[in-house]
């Protein structure tokens, strides 16, 4: 099994790549290749004349998988030149049809066509845990979108609130590339004795699965949808941190139906007291996307 996993840099893509890609090598192994995606521009010029520097003294690929409508272009001309199954994990810019395989998440209301397999949520590398320990917590925190606002007080007023009530948590929190430079200091000067703050950047790969995989409860501002589905992933109680919107879409609707279906806790009703119990389920996309693309090309 030889992956080409074509990167833009951007957290949210590459952890959607990463996730497609371990769950590959998790049931065939091989090796996977990450390469940056060149400008849409280099890539067009390369595509024409039918090569890919970049694949250059690599094997050739069984899949080239990217994020991200930065990585689509580099996408299409590695398979040109090269071969391969290309799977973009995304509703892409592009026409589904140039792809072989489109990962789609159902917030994006996919079309219904062969290649197009609806995901539930954004693909991660996180895993099923059975090893959650209600003495330790975890706090994700997002930051400003389009599809979102921000207000610093109001998240730390949150913050304050749940570590008062979960006094016997250690709780770890964390923040994001999105992170506000202000909220970012208010954290650094937060003194909570069950609390400690780990800014992204002080963090290495991997560093957020090992956290979820024991966190007993998990909290995550409304914003990251990609850290909500890592959290939900990970088999651990699930708590949304109020955030302003910016817009009612399909976006800011994912909380309320995830909310709906019991699989979420809303600051504002665990605020109130109407906390939704754990459901026991499997949500695992990574793994089952990878068993459907193995079955399709394997004899």
């Amino acid at each position: 099994m030889v992956i080409w996993r074509i990167v833009d840099g951007k957290a949210g893509h590459d952890s959607q790549s990463r996730g497609l890609a371990s769950a590959l090598l998790k049931t065939s192994p091989g090796v996977c290749h990450d390469i940056p995606a060149m400008t849409a521009g280099q890539a067009i010029i390369h595509y024409l004349f039918g090569n890919f520097p970049p694949g250059n003294g690599l094997q050739k690929p069984v899949f080239i998988i990217g994020a991200g409508h930065g990585t689509h272009m580099s996408m299409l001309c590695a398979q040109r030149a090269y071969g391969g199954k290309s799977v973009v994990l995304m509703k892409p810019g592009l026409p589904a049809s140039w792809f072989d395989y489109c990962l789609v998440p159902d917030h994006d209301r996919p079309e219904q066509r062969e290649n197009i397999i609806v995901t539930r949520g954004a693909l991660n590398p996180v895993v099923p845990s059975t090893n959650h320990d209600r003495n330790k917590g975890l706090i994700m925190i997002g930051g400003p979108s389009k599809h979102y606002a921000w207000d610093n007080d109001s998240i730390m007023n949150q913050l304050k609130d749940i570590t008062g009530t979960g006094q016997d948590i250690y709780w770890t929190v964390t923040d994001s590339q999105r992170t506000p430079a202000i909220t970012r200091t208010t954290l650094q000067a937060l003194v909570v004795k069950n609390a400690g703050y780990y800014p992204h950047d002080e963090t290495g790969r991997g560093w957020i699965a090992e956290r979820l995989a024991e966190a007993g409860s998990v909290w995550v501002t409304a914003d990251s949808v990609s850290m909500i589905y890592e959290a939900l992933t990970s088999g651990a109680w699930t708590g949304i941190l109020s955030v302003p919107k910016r817009l009612s879409d399909k976006i800011t609707g994912i909380i309320n139906t995830l909310a709906d279906e019991g699989l979420v806790t809303t600051y504002n009703d665990w605020k109130h007291g109407n906390i939704s119990p754990l459901k026991k389920q499997y949500l695992n996309e990574a793994e089952r996307c990878a068993r459907k693309l193995l079955a399709e090309i394997l004899p």
